[in-house]
């Protein structure tokens, strides 16, 4: 069959011919489209023979039934680019991809179906069918049986973290058979035998994810699948930025150390992330777990990913390539000449970074010269409002990411002191009582009592709460319906400062309004912003078009941020992650940047563009057991 990808414990060839697949990962939805080619080409320099994308289902299928494949959505033309450049092409269609991403590239809504996502459960098995019958049109014709780049498609990923469901993982294949996908199939689980047994089978080629590969962990896969060669599916290089821990990097030395070390065990590497991307808007994703350099004995919670997905890649979120390219490609070199003989090697000789000229630029002291209430603003701006006896999650009200405002009064009764509680909450609430703001709330976190007392006339409460990124790993997927999952309670204080203890009680009656911040045209600027709240900040500012840029939020608390219209993403004091990456594309001549501070600005109100990106605030050494809340 023609250009098919035969493999065999002996090797790899395809089109009959030795093939030597050296790969990285590049994802062509986290770049603007102008953006893949300088990309791909780094990587053809580089010496890779294939890319490896994931494809995520969320952004293709926002909305039940809704198809997008425009602009940086384009995967036809992705893989076209492939092909022209010269690069196979290792595709990764499965509904669920992890990557860090909003529920691990599974759509919001499947979570209001009443299915069991990632089994062969029927309703759930149906939905994916409906979404590969639209996606394979878009990909078959780029298989390599077809003169396309593709020369392999992977059925799930790292299943053997979620379940044990080997008909599922059967199933799945079989369908991407049926809608024309014949080329080789493939996996991609932990080292451990508890992962890689269940979450694959030996029909198809089992990759691993994993920093190193040990002894025990290469004879286990070899018991596994004896006729097949190790395929290194994630060799990590670095690590994602999560809010409130340093980055975590890998030093050039101890990577290409470690790329040199597999290489030599002859395995196929695919190194994840091989350029680093972004999580524009707020499509981050969260992890029920520890920080890689937590405290010994620090408990799991949630810990949501940060915008940038630079992850220390060789290169760089922005496209810049790094030390750490320069010397795995001279690692691969030596490795490919010393092992196939001289020619074998498809990479250039570029050195250094001098060869990829780059250009970015600065703009100093934006000043925000407009403000306006968020609360003030929020049925303005609200896709939907709905009463309701007990608040609503997002996912009953079909909104995917952003904020949820609830509201409801509460009637004066006698003067005893009130706690504030909320259960179940997903994931950050700020709370106002008669519009002064009176403290948060953060998910599994210890955070101040939200003490007050009622007014002789009553008091409107209002609580913002932030869907800060769906957990994308792990069981923990299950119940991510964002927004307040639970009740509102208010508990009395007694004399002693106890909490009554006879109170069973939850508020009702309540104000739902859908703040999913895609559309800010309603805003009304003449409703000023006010001391302690949430409120959006604009300003104007010329630059060159077509130029990267960093937005710097010095100064600022948390918040988000637009610039001519497109959400760029959030920022947060906390680090690490001290800019927000802006492609070029976005910059015109004249420009209007609008920011959602949630909490207070800085006493200029004023931004700054940089011309470099800043990613490490946070040191070492600090102690992880932070305080997300702060």
């Amino acid at each position: 069959m023609k250009n098919l990808l035969e493999i065999s414990n002996n090797g790899l060839t395809c089109d009959n011919k030795p093939f030597y697949l050296a790969s990285g990962d590049m994802h062509y939805f986290r770049h603007f489209k102008s953006g893949w080619e300088r990309r791909l080409r780094l990587m053809k320099d580089f010496g890779l023979t294939a890319v490896q994308t994931y494809v995520p289902w969320n952004l293709h299928e926002p909305e039940e039934g809704i198809f997008c494949f425009e602009d940086n959505l384009d995967v036809s033309a992705f893989l076209e680019l492939c092909g022209k450049i010269g690069l196979k092409v290792i595709f990764r269609p499965s509904g669920y991809m992890c990557s860090e991403w909003d529920l691990g590239g599974l759509p919001y809504w499947l979570l209001g179906k009443n299915v069991d996502i990632r089994t062969s459960d029927e309703g759930f098995m149906k939905y994916l069918r409906k979404y590969y019958e639209v996606l394979a049109p878009r990909f078959v014709p780029y298989l390599s049986t077809n003169g396309g780049p593709i020369i392999a498609v992977a059925v799930e990923n790292e299943y053997g973290s979620f379940s044990d469901d080997n008909e599922y993982i059967r199933a799945v294949g079989d369908m991407l058979k049926e809608l024309g996908v014949n080329v080789p199939l493939l996996t991609a689980n932990g080292v451990e035998p508890f992962k890689m047994h269940p979450g694959s089978t030996t029909d198809y080629w089992t990759g691993v994810d994993c920093h190193s590969l040990t002894e025990e962990a290469i004879e286990d896969k070899y018991k596994y699948q004896p006729d097949m060669p190790i395929y290194i599916a994630e060799l990590w290089g670095g690590r994602s930025q999560q809010w409130g821990g340093h980055f975590l990097r890998q030093t050039p030395d101890a990577f290409s150390e470690n790329y040199k070390k597999h290489l030599e065990l002859g395995a196929y590497i695919n190194t994840y992330m091989f350029c680093g991307g972004t999580n524009f808007a707020f499509r981050n994703g969260a992890l029920r777990g520890r920080y890689g350099a937590d405290v010994p004995g620090a408990p799991n919670r949630y810990i949501p990913f940060a915008t940038s997905y630079d992850v220390d890649a060789p290169v760089s979120e922005h496209g810049v390539p790094t030390e750490k390219y320069f010397k795995c490609k001279k690692v691969l070199k030596e490795y490919l000449d010393s092992t196939y003989g001289e020619g074998f090697f498809s990479g250039n000789e570029a050195t250094d970074a001098s060869f990829y000229p780059y250009e970015s630029q600065k703009v100093e002291s934006i000043a925000m010269t407009k403000s306006a209430d968020l609360l003030e603003n929020a049925e303005n701006i609200a896709s939907r409002v709905r009463k309701s006896g007990f608040p609503k999650t997002f996912t009953d009200m079909e909104q995917d990411y952003g904020f949820m405002l609830y509201t409801t009064f509460v009637k004066h009764t006698d003067n005893q002191e009130r706690i504030l509680t909320i259960s179940e909450l997903q994931d950050r609430a700020q709370i106002f009582v008669n519009g002064e703001y009176k403290g948060f709330m953060m998910r599994d976190r210890e955070t101040p009592p939200v003490k007050f007392s009622i007014p002789e006339e009553g008091a409107q409460i209002d609580i913002l709460v932030e869907n800060m990124g769906r957990v994308n790993y792990g069981n923990a997927m299950l119940k991510e319906f964002k927004g307040i999952c639970g009740n509102v309670k208010l508990d009395l204080i007694m004399e002693n400062g106890d909490i009554y203890p006879h109170n069973y009680n939850v508020k009702a009656n309540w104000l739902n309004i859908s703040l999913p911040m895609k559309d800010l045209s309603k805003i009304d600027w003449s409703k000023e912003a006010k001391k302690d709240r949430p409120a959006f900040y604009e300003g104007t500012f010329d630059a060159k078009p077509g130029v990267d840029t960093f937005v710097d939020m010095s100064g600022w608390e948390k918040g988000v941020v637009w610039i001519n219209g497109f959400n760029i993403g959030r920022y947060w004091k906390i680090g690490p992650v001290g800019t927000q990456y802006v492609p070029g594309d976005i910059i015109k001549e004249h420009n209007t940047i609008t920011v959602l501070e949630l909490h207070s600005p800085n006493e200029t109100k004023t931004v700054t563009l940089s011309d470099k990106p800043s990613l490490d605030t946070i040191e070492k050494t600090t102690d992880l057991v932070v305080n997300l809340a702060g």
